[in-house]
């Protein structure tokens, strides 16, 4: 048997062109700011209502179940909102607009964190003030004999790394 050689150690290491790391922090810029518009929901009709000829298809199904003495069924559908073009339909925008005004009545405080990182889509500009910054709170103290445990394991805030 031959004793093996001891082996340097190779590093190598990948570096970005100098376009690609400028075009990278442009589109993370641009990210950063188009983030800030926040959720736009849509406004529009979710569902189409039903025609005038489905309506009336359902009105001649009533009337001939009633000529037997059958059961009719009424109309369970509310009624539906008339939009550009003639269109009819249902959104569930209403309900959507809803739940965030009981957000905003329940937890205004909680409301206002999540609407203060975006910009305001009526005026333009901020909600109001930035969030607030997460309190740091000290390392906790290590047990003895665990010197450096805090930096170590827990990072230099005591908070994970």
């Amino acid at each position: 048997m031959s004793g093996g050689g001891k082996g340097g150690s190779q590093t190598s290491s990948v570096e970005l062109p100098a376009w690609a790391e400028s075009a990278a922090k442009s589109n993370l810029s641009r990210a950063d700011e188009i983030s800030k518009i926040g959720y736009t929901p849509y406004m529009g009709p979710d569902v189409a209502a039903f025609t005038p000829m489905q309506q009336a298809a359902f009105g001649a199904t009533n009337d001939a179940a009633a000529a037997f003495g059958m059961p009719t069924g009424g109309s369970a559908m509310p009624a539906p909102t008339a939009y550009a073009g003639g269109v009819q339909g249902y959104s569930a925008y209403p309900m959507y607009q809803q739940s965030v005004d009981a957000l905003q009545q329940a937890n205004p405080g909680q409301y206002d964190a999540i609407m203060a990182q975006f910009i305001d889509p009526v005026r333009g500009g901020s909600f109001g003030a930035a969030m607030p910054a997460v309190p740091t709170a000290p390392a906790p103290a290590a047990p003895a004999g665990w010197a450096g445990y805090n930096e170590d394991v827990l990072g230099p805030s005591g908070w994970g790394a």
